[in-house]
């Protein structure tokens, strides 16, 4: 229980500031959307937990899904167009993955951070409240990029995501089905339905 709570804890505080700093960047307002980030973010914190214990052969996508909920996060609950909801999540974990590697190699060296849980930890948590800091500043001194993605956007792009969201769902089900991993990929799942409600509120909203 311990491990997992230390996981989920640090695994935190990485998502809400690579959040913070995708949103901050481009001159939106985090804390606007801390409530509904939180959510997603502990679902997939959950969700690589569980694929790094129990389904290591499925590890090697966390990466990857992680940045697609980032993006449909982006997307779906703050509404941003989807070139710039895709580009916002580079940035984002760019930004994080930068400034990480530049504290190892200031603080520890990768070795020791490999090596030592604590000093791993160490890293973890100034990563993160470093990151979030320069987003806040960035956003507070009026400094980042203006948010100007709406002549970006395309007509189909939120048919399209609706379509990807229940797609991605029933692919998702399919695995869980056939590798019988149901409760090991529940958060994957849930964190998909929680964008489709919004994403399918959004077009009740808009049609009205």
């Amino acid at each position: 229980m311990g491990g997992f709570l230390l996981f989920m804890f640090f695994s935190t505080i990485e998502g809400i500031s690579i959040y913070a700093l995708a949103l901050y960047v481009f001159r939106y307002n985090f804390l606007r959307y801390l409530g509904h980030s939180l959510v997603i973010i502990e679902l997939i914190n959950f969700q690589n937990y569980l694929t790094r214990e129990e389904i290591s052969s499925l590890s090697y996508m966390a990466p990857v899904i992680n940045l697609l909920i980032t993006a449909l996060f982006f997307k779906t609950i703050a509404r941003i167009p989807l070139i710039g909801a895709f580009l916002m999540t580079v940035v984002g974990f760019a930004g994080f993955i930068v400034t990480q590697a530049a504290l190892i190699e200031i603080l520890f060296s990768m070795d020791q951070v490999q090596s030592d849980p604590v000093k791993g930890r160490i890293i973890q948590l100034a990563t993160g409240a470093l990151v979030m800091f320069v987003g806040w500043a960035i956003y507070r001194l009026g400094y980042g990029f203006t948010k100007d993605f709406e002549h970006l956007r395309f007509h189909w792009e939120h048919l399209l995501v609706i379509t990807l969201i229940i797609v991605f769902i029933l692919l998702l089900g399919l695995m869980m089905y056939f590798m019988n991993v149901f409760a090991s990929l529940i958060g994957f799942l849930l964190a998909l339905m929680v964008f489709l409600y919004y994403a399918i509120r959004k077009e009740a909203t808009d049609n009205n």
